[in-house]
């Protein structure tokens, strides 16, 4: 069992000359974090500009240095949290009753702040576009075991390095590749799937909870995504299909313009993808615990408090190392089986699903009758079911593909 506050942080110091200091006891309000909407981590701390045989701390840290967040548990073999170079300090500290402020950012900060063109030939892999976006700002990837489709041809003008990556792994995730997320480790970059952490950490209301907060949202949702064409001589453009979600919400429209090189079906998909996206309530999660520094942005954690009981994803997280918590902003994600794969999870009623095909019961009961039908898909049309053995109801959205109508199990459906 891990005991959170066993942990125990330190903070090195690499000066312009390559030289090492542990800088742990001239160092207050240590924290670092890897925010849901950046690409980078950030490590943020105050210093004593105190004298030291080298000089002041103001003439050591400066702007280019990298500073290491390091940490032990129980006093054992020391480990890296991240690491980050120096971008922003306080230069007006002259005294050692003056404090310095300093912000530091990983490796990724560079593709964050920066612009360029990219151009990619269709048939391009996510794996080796991201690798060559990567490679051309000098940044060596460590570990790739992130999504990895075809796409088709890539072209970004004057965008920033971060979203044009963030752009292709959506991309890749649309096509079934899975989400992926890219992580500082140790100078390098590993570009992984979430969820691909090995030790998954619970955290229950009773024992490990600080705070727990839980929201839900239906702004910003949309219900209905109408494809329009091209325009006529007379500059009307027709509607050539429209395509709905949980319009029980009201109907919260979006317009897709079919091009002139794109098929209906294909604006189509682009329509069901949009309502896969944004198509439902936005629930977010934030809960705060006693710190573990090895937790970081895009693992998997399992949490049983009020606020949810399953598997959640870190989209977010920050880490008070003076107060030794973490804050955490998760979203509910489906468990992974012994293989590593995921089976069900994080569905909701109306939801549009693809059945794997097998059996469907009668009721949600154990014990019930049940029948073999072929894949395909499917909406859910209730969620957790009163017996909770088959706990998800489907109904067939194409009687061709699947005569699917009735109770399911836990995976057995994407």
């Amino acid at each position: 069992m891990v005991e959170p506050v066993r942990y125990r942080y330190k903070l090195l110091l690499i000066t312009e000359k390559g030289k090492h200091f542990d800088i742990s006891g001239l160092v207050e309000d240590l924290s670092w974090e890897e925010p849901e909407k950046e690409l980078a981590a950030r490590i943020t701390f105050y210093a004593k500009n105190d004298k030291t045989s080298k000089g002041r701390l103001s003439a050591l840290a400066k702007p280019g240095c990298y500073v290491y967040v390091m940490y032990t548990y129980k006093d054992r073999k020391v480990k890296e949290a991240v690491r980050g170079k120096i971008v922003e300090w306080d230069t007006s500290a002259k005294a050692s009753t003056e404090r310095i402020k300093i912000k530091a950012y990983d490796d990724l900060y560079d593709l964050q702040e920066s612009s360029d063109d990219v151009y990619f030939s269709a048939g391009v892999g996510t794996e080796t576009a991201i690798t060559q976006v990567l490679g051309g700002w000098g940044i060596k990837i460590g570990e790739y075991t992130g999504p990895d489709v075809t796409h088709g041809r890539l072209v970004y003008k004057n965008e920033k390095l971060g979203s044009i990556i963030s752009k292709i792994l959506d991309e890749a995730k649309k096509k079934g590749g899975g989400r992926g997320i890219l992580r500082g480790v140790k100078g390098k970059v590993n570009v992984s799937r979430m969820g691909d952490n090995k030790k998954v950490y619970h955290f229950s209301e009773r024992e490990d909870l600080i705070s727990v907060s839980h929201k839900i949202s239906t702004v910003g949702m949309v219900t209905r995504v109408k494809v329009i064409g091209r325009e006529d001589d007379d500059e009307r453009r027709p509607v050539e299909a429209v395509v709905d979600g949980q319009t029980g919400y009201g109907i919260r429209q979006k317009i897709v313009t079919r091009g002139s090189d794109e098929s209906l079906d294909d604006a189509k998909r682009a329509a069901q993808e949009i309502l896969d996206e944004d198509g439902r309530p936005d629930e977010t999660r934030t809960i705060k615990t006693p710190d573990i520094p090895s937790v970081r942005k895009g693992h998997m954690i399992h949490l049983k408090s009020s606020a949810g009981t399953g598997y959640f994803h870190v989209l977010g997280i920050s880490h008070d190392c003076e107060d030794m918590t973490m804050q955490m902003d998760i979203k509910k994600t489906r468990p992974r089986d012994q293989h590593g794969e995921k089976g069900g999870g994080d569905y909701h009623v109306g939801d549009i699903v693809d059945f794997h095909g097998g059996r469907h019961y009668v009721s949600s009961y154990p014990g019930s009758q049940g029948y073999d039908v072929a894949a395909g898909k499917a909406r859910i049309t209730i969620a957790g079911g009163a017996g909770g053995a088959h706990p998800w109801h489907l109904v067939t959205q194409d009687w061709s593909q699947t005569h699917v109508w009735g109770w399911v199990d836990d995976g057995s459906f994407d």
